[in-house]
């Protein structure tokens, strides 16, 4: 089992000492998602609220997550960095690629690239994109960026996206995994075909065997079985260490925890505490500390 901390919302003042952090306590990664704007009116439900709403402000800082890594990239030296997630739709595959082979390159080939769909109509109206056809989009911008990150001379020629032979130099010194996220049908089957794992947010445990059990069929029908493939997730109500074993017994290798909030387990050396929203920037770091110590170092 390995370890994330998904960070959005953060004040970008407080993320190199979180990065140090992590870096220094046997985390995996951090993973930064992408909000490039936050529209005042949003007329699509928010679909990880039970209510629709957002459960965030519009003055929460979300940085970008290229420019992010890069910084926090160099602070560090042995955690990875990952998007979670690009949202493809109203990006452009191209160059989309040429940011992951620059940070690739940059990072040592610390990184991987998480990609989805995105969910507000007012984001592709806003942009100028179609969201009808982001499904399709998304499959192609996937082989596209894979194109990219694999070096030497490429084309595509897909429905929506087509060039002719070009060269994306330098690209990264080892494979960049992509991921991608979603609980539909389509999205499950596009990580099996497509992808190198699968991401959620905020799923209950109950869920994970039935999840992994689709994921492994569907592998199996793009004969993809014996091919590596993670499972992570942020899972809504694991907080002890026995928890975590379960969840790695189940087939998740990586869970993304913000220790702050979720850790409630006594354990040698005592309670770990809980922090909730109100958690001070030292708090954060000497919870990521002590997750790392308590947890991390034995799993």
């Amino acid at each position: 089992m390995r370890f994330g901390l998904h960070i959005a919302g953060f004040y970008p003042e407080d993320l190199p000492d979180l990065a140090v952090a992590c870096d220094e306590s046997g985390w995996d990664h951090m993973a930064f998602p992408d909000a490039p704007f936050f529209p005042e009116i949003v007329e699509t439900p928010y679909p990880y609220t039970p209510d629709g709403k957002r459960n965030w402000a519009l003055t929460d800082p979300m940085l970008d997550p290229w420019p992010t890594i890069s910084y926090l990239a160099a602070l560090t030296k042995r955690l990875r960095f990952m998007t979670a997630i690009l949202r493809m739709p109203i990006r452009k595959p191209l160059m989309e690629g040429k940011m992951a082979c620059t940070v690739g390159v940059l990072t040592g080939g610390r990184l991987a690239v998480g990609m989805g769909l995105g969910w507000m109509a007012e984001e592709f109206l806003f942009t100028n994109e179609n969201m009808k056809t982001r499904g399709a989009r998304l499959d192609e911008a996937i082989d596209i960026v894979r194109l990219c990150l694999g070096g030497g001379f490429f084309e595509y020629h897909g429905k929506h996206y087509a060039f002719e032979r070009l060269i994306m130099e330098p690209h990264p010194p080892t494979k960049i995994p992509i991921y991608v996220g979603g609980l539909t049908e389509p999205a499950l089957r596009r990580a099996a075909k497509r992808s190198d794992g699968w991401m959620g947010l905020l799923h209950p445990m109950s869920d994970v065997p039935g999840i992994v059990a689709r994921l492994k069929t569907l592998r199996a029908e793009y004969g993809r079985e014996n091919e590596p493939f993670d499972i992570m997730l942020q899972p809504k109500d694991a907080a002890t260490l026995d928890d975590y074993k379960r969840l790695e017994d189940m087939g998740v290798t990586h869970c993304w925890v913000l220790p702050w909030e979720a850790i409630r387990k006594e354990g040698a050396g005592g309670s770990f505490g809980t922090f909730g929203d109100k958690a001070s920037p030292q708090e954060k770091f000497d919870a990521v500390r002590r997750f790392g110590d308590r947890v991390i170092a034995k799993l």
